[in-house]
């Protein structure tokens, strides 16, 4: 189980495996409907209206007539166009919802099995791994680079360490994501959104932090002198004059980038790239030193942006998605958080047993059989004094790398906050950013700039108007006429007049339907017609307001630890 969801079940006989279900989006994640257009395969998704059920409207399950209206049909999956081809073939003929559910069905397992056999027949020959036996496509990745890739580094007798037992605690903190952030919320007149090329692999080609971190002493004076490579839990101070931060900390449960003064665990290059740029250290309390692994992932994310590129020239949909499947998935095997979690389906009896030496977290009943999920209960520590637990120990999750993750992640801030201070030195202003985004209301540099390779940057949308409501909560006007629209926390579409309110500090009351899933009673249920209030959320940074109160910039929250 993965955050509460099946994610593969293996069924035993006499200890030997049977069979193993597995979740096929966790290999290849995304709507069925995307990866039959992207893969290009033979049965593409079909149409199907969701929210008609006979049985509640006309009270039986096999019940035949006229196309149900555009209402039942789910607007991100079916668009008006498609309901009027829809409704053109079956402007003569009657609709059944049996058979219609049928083909509807076969048709998605059709579609899925085209899926998967050119995912894993391109994937095998291309690397000499068996796909079949992980479980998701970071796992997959991860195996591709043990592979691919570790070799390499044991020539250069540099190991990575599987620290998920040992040191994760210490550096999970240091293991932060990307920034996004609003930093005017009104642009007008001419605006430019730009996308960087694979950021994350692109940060993967820079040096990671190998073998085991050893606790050093270290001055400021020695960090300025420029050796020192991993992290150090350091006060700092931001200078006053710049306005979009470059540090990240996790303050109050959010992810912010401040003024004034504040500590955190700090890698060492993104804290020197700060340096550069005004920011000073107070204090150093402690450090963790690595070696540098200097081709921990180039050679394998070269040869997969070059598969990829070569994939696009040739056409072969399958391969192109591949590799950049496992361009994208393979940093996030190093930092997931390992759960010291078994789960089982077991008898009443077997759960008893269980229970007698072990913690049980939850038991939901399925037929006569218990889904137990349970952990030790004892310290994994206790290894040394209790042989028996060695073989329990062994099949924990692990294999991860806290401190090579949080190295990725910060690589990928460096680049895009190397970005947007290019934009304010070409005089540029900076409306808006993401992870791996940013809008101007000008031109980026033209060497800045080329949608193929690796860390430039790409030209998505050209915007005539653009409100930036708060974090991933934004409608843009593009230069043709259409818009685009994003808001966090609500699946349907707003209009400019709405954002505007968000704008405004105004909460919308809206209409929602929510999808929920009982594993305990084997249902889906569809619940229409749910009261949510959207309100805007903005504690990332300070709103600057003009002398009427309108909101027109915002700066830094300032800090004073």
């Amino acid at each position: 189980m993965q955050d509460g969801k099946v994610i593969s079940i293996t069924v035993l006989l006499n200890r030997k495996v049977q069979l193993t279900i597995k979740d096929s989006i966790k290999l290849i994640p995304g709507p069925l409907g995307k990866l039959a257009l992207d893969f290009k395969v033979e049965t593409q998704k079909d149409h199907f209206p969701h929210y008609f059920n006979p049985v509640e409207l006309h009270g039986k399950l096999d019940w035949e007539g006229a196309l149900p209206p555009y209402e039942y049909f789910e607007p991100k999956r079916t668009s008006l166009s498609d309901y009027e081809i829809l409704a053109q073939e079956f402007k003569d003929k009657r609709w059944s919802f049996l058979e219609v559910s049928k083909k509807y069905i076969q048709g998605d397992v059709t579609s899925l099995y085209q899926i998967l056999i050119s995912f894993f027949t391109e994937l095998k020959g291309k690397f000499q791994i068996n796909p079949l036996r992980s479980l998701s496509a970071p796992g997959l990745a991860f195996t591709t680079w043990k592979t691919e890739q570790l070799p390499f580094l044991h020539e250069k007798n540099l190991e990575v360490y599987d620290l998920s037992r040992t040191s994760d605690p210490l550096f999970r903190e240091a293991y932060l994501g990307g920034i996004v952030d609003v930093y005017r919320p009104h642009l007008i007149g001419q605006g430019f959104y730009y996308d960087v090329n694979s950021l994350y692999p692109t940060a993967m080609c820079k040096p990671m932090p190998v073998v085991a971190p050893i606790r050093v002493s270290l001055s400021i004076q020695k960090f300025m002198d420029g050796e020192f490579f991993g992290y150090l839990r350091a006060t700092v101070k931001a200078p006053d004059e710049l306005n979009i931060g470059l540090l990240p900390i996790r303050h109050n449960g959010r992810l912010i980038c401040p003024g004034g003064i504040f500590d955190g665990l700090f890698f060492s290059e993104e804290l020197r790239f700060a340096l550069n740029q005004g920011y000073r250290i107070i204090d150093i309390r402690e450090a963790f030193g690595f070696q540098r692994g200097g081709n921990t992932f180039r050679d394998l994310i070269f040869k997969l942006n070059q598969m990829k590129i070569d994939a696009q020239v040739q056409e072969k949909p399958t391969l192109r998605n591949i590799a950049k499947l496992l361009m994208n998935s393979m940093y996030g095997r190093f930092g997931i958080h390992t759960e010291a979690i078994h789960n089982a389906i077991v008898s009443p009896e077997q759960a008893t047993n269980i229970a007698k030496s072990h913690k049980v977290h939850n038991i939901l009943p399925i037929g006569g059989l218990e889904l137990i999920s349970y952990s030790l209960d004892s310290p994994i520590s206790d290894v040394r004094v209790k042989p028996t637990l060695r073989e329990v120990i062994r099949e924990l999750p692990g294999q991860t790398n806290v401190p090579i993750a949080a190295a990725i992640t910060a690589y990928s801030r460096i680049i895009i906050n190397n970005l947007k201070l290019s934009a304010m030195a070409a005089g540029l202003e900076i409306y808006y950013s993401d992870t791996d985004s940013l809008v101007t209301n000008g031109q980026m540099p033209q060497e800045l700039c080329d949608s193929a390779e690796l860390g430039k940057l790409k030209l998505e949308h050209k915007i005539m108007e653009g409100y930036f409501v708060a974090p991933k909560m934004y409608y843009l006007v593009l230069e043709d006429g259409t818009t685009v629209a994003k808001c966090k926390g609500y699946s349907g579409k707003l209009n400019k007049d709405q954002y505007l309110s968000l704008l405004e500090g105004k909460g919308l009351d809206l209409i929602v339907t929510r999808w929920s899933r009982d594993l305990k009673e084997g249902t889906v249920q569809i619940r229409k017609g749910l009261n949510y209030r959207l309100n805007p959320v903005f504690l990332k940074r300070d709103k600057v307001l003009d002398s009427k109160g309108a909101w027109i910039n915002t700066a830094p929250i300032i800090l004073n630890t």
